[in-house]
């Protein structure tokens, strides 16, 4: 007899193929096209399929997830969307070694460009790649301080959204700010958008990527974890959004 814990690896294989389904198929449609060619080439409607958009906020469909994506970059060029794809096939766990080796060398020879052209939201994503990936310490250490400061930027951002006047009425607006903030990824700018309260992983990455660094000197990282647990527990944005956190496997802090 098949035991639960076979089944759930045979289920977490399926989901994990359905996720990656057709990876092989979208990437070949980038063989022999140079990153000239890319940059000439505008993503414009006609290159969407219209009718298969969907409101999801993540697709398990990798066609459908990045055909949203497309829609979403109407008006960029194929390079920064070619760019978005790998990252999207390496969070999706496909042939992580040469998707990332091509990362790479994309940014070693468009690093000018991408960072002209990309958002912010898609620079930091590149930053969470890198760090994820590469096997240089000290870059990705450097690009930590990217991601600690868009993810402490955001945090503030979202308790300000938060913030109303003290004279005025403010209980049922501040209810509505907050289920909005439940509900959906509100935009902010540049790509980015409102910490989604109740549910958001961002700092729970972050504080993750952080502990990867005690193999490279422990001491640091001790106090780089001690440092931002204790802001946990005073006054402070990170402490407003972790009184309304909801999501027990996303959380940031210690108990």
């Amino acid at each position: 007899m098949t035991t639960s814990s076979n089944w759930q690896r045979k289920l977490l294989l399926v989901f994990r193929s359905e996720k990656r389904l057709n990876a092989g198929k979208i990437i070949k449609n980038y063989d022999g096209k140079s990153f000239d060619e890319m940059k000439a080439t505008i993503i414009t409607e006609s290159m969407c399929d219209i009718e298969a958009l969907t409101d999801e906020r993540k697709s398990k469909d990798l066609e459908n997830h990045l055909n949203n994506l497309k829609y979403q970059s109407l008006g960029e060029s194929e390079l920064c969307f070619y760019h978005n794809t790998l990252i999207i096939l390496m969070r999706r766990k496909y042939k992580i070694d040469k998707t990332f080796s091509e990362f790479e060398r994309l940014w070693e020879a468009e690093s000018d460009y991408l960072l002209k052209h990309l958002s912010l939201r898609w620079i930091v994503s590149a930053c969470d790649t890198f760090i994820d990936h590469s096997n240089n310490t000290l870059r990705a250490a450097i690009l930590m301080n990217v991601i600690t400061l868009m993810n402490t930027l955001r945090t503030y951002e979202t308790k300000n959204f938060l913030q109303l006047p003290i004279n005025t009425e403010h209980t049922s607006l501040l209810a509505e700010k907050i289920e909005l903030l439940y509900a959906s990824d509100l935009p902010l700018y540049d790509g980015l958008t409102y910490f989604r309260v109740g549910g958001d992983d961002s700092l729970r990455n972050m504080r993750k990527r952080y502990k990867t660094f005690y193999k490279t000197d422990r001491l640091a990282t001790t106090i780089l974890l001690t440092v931002f647990e204790k802001i946990q527990h005073h006054n402070t944005a990170f402490n407003a959004l972790r009184s309304l956190h909801k999501d027990d496997w996303s959380k940031w802090w210690d108990e």
